[in-house]
C-alpha cells in the first residue's frame, strides 16, 4: 500500500530528481570482499582462514544445460610485514556459482564463496588478492591485513570450535566429548553452520590445548556466550572443569525454543589461576526455524512471509495444525530451493539475513519488519543507491532507495529527523 504526506507529491519528485545534487549517493556494493580471520587449528598450529566472497552482479554467467553457471579464480599473496625483505606465498583459489534460471543471476544479494585454511606463523600479514572472473577480462583488486597471534602465549589454547547439529535425544546442556560421543552418533557438522528443522538443536564442540605436558589436573573456568545479530547476549553461561592434557574436548549443546531465526556467534573463553592462563575462541552458528516462530510467533511468522509470498503460497502453512507447521514450513522452502544439490538453501538463508538485518538496523520505532524500509528491504533486498535530501522547509530529511534492475524507487520521510522514515512514494 502506498502512503503519502499531505502536498509532498510535488516536493517529493523535485526532490528525486535532484537529490543526487543535494546528496552523494552511498556506495551499499563492493567488487568483491576478501576475509581473513586466525586460529588455532586441531594440531594446535597458528592457522589463517582466508574468505573470498563474490556478488552475483559481479559474477558472468553462462547457460549450460538447464542451469547457469559462473566460474571465477581469486590469486592470493601473503607476506609477512612484521620482517623486513620477507618474501610472499601465492595461492590460487577456484570458486564458481550455479543457478537454475536467468533471474537468479540477477539477485543483489548473493554470493558465491570459496576459502583456504592456511598456518601461519604468529605475526603480522598483509594479503592481497587479484579476482579473475572466467570468460571476461574482468580483474579487480582488494587487500586486507591480518595479525596471526601467539595463541598460546599464556601455555593455553582453544582448537577451532566445530558447529554439530544435535538430535533431539541429546538432552545435555555442557559436557566432556569422551562422556558423550556415543550418544551424539547421530549429530552431524553442517558444512554451512546451519541448523535446519525443529529436530535439531545447534551444539558446539572444542578442544583446549596446553604448549607442554601435563603433569597435574589443572582447575579451569571454561565461559560460554551467545550473542546474536545485533551483539545482544541472549545466553551466558560458566562450567568449572578439570583439564588433563589428553582428554580436554568438550561439547555445548544450545536449546533454541525462544531464539528468533538467524546468525548468532557464540564466544569461548577459559581460564586457569595456577599458573595463570587465558585463551578465547568464537565460532559463527546460524538457526532457520525455531518453536517460537512457529508458536507463539507464528501470526508474526506469517505476516513477514507475506512480503515475499502470495496468500495462495502461504495457504497451506497457515491452514497447517501447531504439530504439522514444521512440516509446512519445510515444505514451503523446499519449494523455493534454488538448488536443492547444495546442503544450503540459498532462498531461505536470503530471507533470514534480510529479516534479521531489518530487525537490526530499523527497530528504533517497533519491530524492524514492520517498518517501512523493513518492509521494503525483505521484499527487494538492498537498495541498489540510496541517495538523501534535506526537507528545506522543514527539519525532515529525505530518503530514496534506488533499484535499477526492478525500474523501482521508493521514497521515505523523516518528519522530524529522529530516524522514524515513512514510505511516501512508490508501491511495496
Amino acid at each position: 500500500m502506498t502512503r503519502h504526506q499531505p502536498n509532498f507529491r510535488l516536493l517529493v519528485t523535485a526532490l528525486t530528481l535532484a537529490s543526487i545534487a543535494l546528496a552523494a549517493p552511498r556506495a551499499r556494493a563492493q567488487n568483491f570482499g576478501l576475509f581473513a580471520s586466525a586460529f588455532l587449528d586441531s594440531t594446535r598450529a597458528p592457522s589463517a582462514r582466508i574468505t573470498v566472497e563474490v556478488p552475483f552482479r559481479t559474477l558472468v554467467f553462462l547457460k549450460k544445460e538447464g542451469y547457469y553457471d559462473a566460474r571465477f579464480e581469486s590469486y592470493l599473496s601473503i607476506r609477512r610485514t612484521d620482517i623486513e625483505k620477507a618474501r610472499p606465498t601465492t595461492y590460487v583459489l577456484n570458486g564458481f556459482a550455479t543457478v537454475k534460471t536467468y533471474d537468479e543471476t540477477k539477485q543483489r544479494d548473493q554470493k558465491a564463496r570459496v576459502w583456504r585454511e592456511i598456518k601461519l606463523a604468529p605475526g603480522d600479514y598483509e594479503i592481497d588478492a587479484i579476482l579473475r572472473i572466467r570468460e571476461t577480462i574482468i580483474a579487480v583488486s582488494r587487500s586486507v591485513t591480518l595479525r596471526v597471534p601467539d595463541f598460546l602465549a599464556s601455555g593455553m589454547g582453544f582448537g577451532t570450535p566445530q558447529v554439530l547439529s544435535i538430535p533431539p535425544t541429546y538432552t545435555t546442556n555442557f559436557a566432556r566429548w569422551s562422556e558423550v560421543k556415543d550418544q551424539l552418533a547421530g549429530a552431524d557438522a553442517p558444512a554451512n553452520a546451519a541448523i535446519v528443522g525443529l529436530e535439531r538443536q545447534p551444539g558446539v564442540r572444542f578442544a583446549i590445548y596446553f604448549d607442554s605436558e601435563v603433569r597435574v589436573p589443572s582447575p579451569c573456568d571454561i565461559y560460554y556466550e551467545v550473542t546474536d545479530g545485533s551483539d545482544r547476549q541472549v545466553l551466558y553461561g560458566k562450567r568449572r572443569v578439570e583439564l588433563r592434557g589428553d582428554d580436554d574436548e568438550f561439547v555445548i549443546a544450545f536449546s533454541v525454543d525462544d531464539w528468533a531465526p538467524g546468525a548468532y556467534r557464540v564466544n569461548l573463553r577459559a581460564q586457569t589461576d595456577s599458573p595463570a592462563r587465558d585463551a578465547t575462541a568464537s565460532v559463527d552458528v546460524r538457526v532457520d526455524v525455531t518453536r517460537a516462530m512457529l508458536g507463539a510467533n507464528f501470526d508474526d511468522t506469517i505476516e513477514i512471509l507475506a512480503l515475499i509470498a502470495s496468500g495462495e503460497d502461504l495457504k497451506e502453512l497457515r491452514a497447517a495444525p501447531e504439530a504439522g507447521r514444521a512440516a509446512a514450513w519445510a515444505k514451503f522452502w523446499s519449494a523455493r530451493d534454488p538448488d536443492p544439490s547444495t546442503p544450503e538453501n540459498e532462498a531461505l538463508a536470503q530471507y533470514l539475513e534480510r529479516v534479521q538485518y531489518v530487525v537490526k538496523e530499523f527497530s528504533q520505532f517497533g519491530a524492524g519488519w514492520k517498518s517501512d524500509r523493513g518492509r521494503v528491504y525483505i521484499r527487494y533486498g538492498p537498495p541498489e543507491q540510496i541517495d538523501t535530501a534535506m526537507d528545506q522547509r522543514a527539519q525532515g530529511e529525505y530518503e530514496i532507495w534506488r533499484y535499477y534492475s526492478l525500474n523501482r524507487n521508493f521514497v521515505f520521510y523523516d518528519m522530524f529527523g529522529v530516524g522514524d522514515f515513512k514510505l511516501v512514494e512508490g508501491e511495496l
